[in-house]
């Protein structure tokens, strides 16, 4: 009877310091993913390169007539729809693709605005490389690549459908697609161009847009 007891309580006696042990054991290991967490987390800021830019504040009349006849916009809007292009590389043949956002009644509803991905050609013509409607600005340029095209990267929101971010990739046969399986709630993580990074509130506000077509005088002062 007693060896039973002191056998129990020498059980118990292990049992407690296995305890404790675990618990340091835990403890020790939680420090220890919280420390790689951070440290994972702040080798990926440093890790991640983003590049801001405007759009260009240079009329450009041909992209400006090609958007016109594109989206079969009424003359009586043209003075109200603005249009925002930047120049970009997006297969790194050296030379300039254009991604032109339109905003404007035809164009535009409370989901977002209308995209085109271009390569200017000859004679103000340009190649429809892709087509969008409902996204938003900024757009992200990001450094991957798929079948050596630089993967689009557009903030969608609005209308009630869920926000979040959403990427376009190139497509051989097709050109610039949505890929419907990409979409995240959260920015991604990509070194890359932030393009077309106006405050568009702040523009209008200080009349600093272009316009399908040039705006009466009165309206520019």
């Amino acid at each position: 009877m007693v060896f039973f007891l002191t056998v129990l309580a020498g059980t118990a006696g292990c049992g407690q310091k296995n305890t404790a042990n675990t618990m340091e054991q835990t403890d020790t290991q939680t420090e220890k993913t919280l420390e790689e967490h951070f440290f994972s987390a702040e080798q990926d800021e440093q890790n991640y390169n983003v590049m801001e830019e405007y759009s260009e504040d240079e009329e450009y009349p041909d992209l400006a007539a090609f958007l016109t006849e594109y989206y079969q916009i009424p003359e009586e809007e043209c003075k109200e729809t603005r249009y925002y292009y930047n120049y970009t590389d997006l297969n790194e043949d050296g030379t300039d693709e254009i991604v032109a956002v339109t905003i404007g009644d035809t164009t535009s509803d409370n989901r977002g605005d209308a995209a085109l991905i271009l390569r200017p050609g000859e004679n103000g013509q340009f190649e429809v490389l892709g087509a969008f409607s409902q996204i938003h600005t900024p757009v992200m340029i990001s450094e991957d690549m798929e079948n050596d095209w630089h993967t689009i990267i557009f903030p969608i929101y609005g209308g009630g459908q869920e926000s979040g971010f959403i990427s376009a990739v190139y497509r051989e046969e097709t050109g610039y697609e949505l890929d419907e399986e990409s979409f995240v709630r959260e920015e991604p993580k990509v070194s890359g161009d932030r393009i077309l990074s106006d405050n568009l509130i702040n523009d209008m506000d200080t009349d600093n847009y272009l316009t399908i077509a040039p705006r009466d005088t009165e309206s520019q002062n």
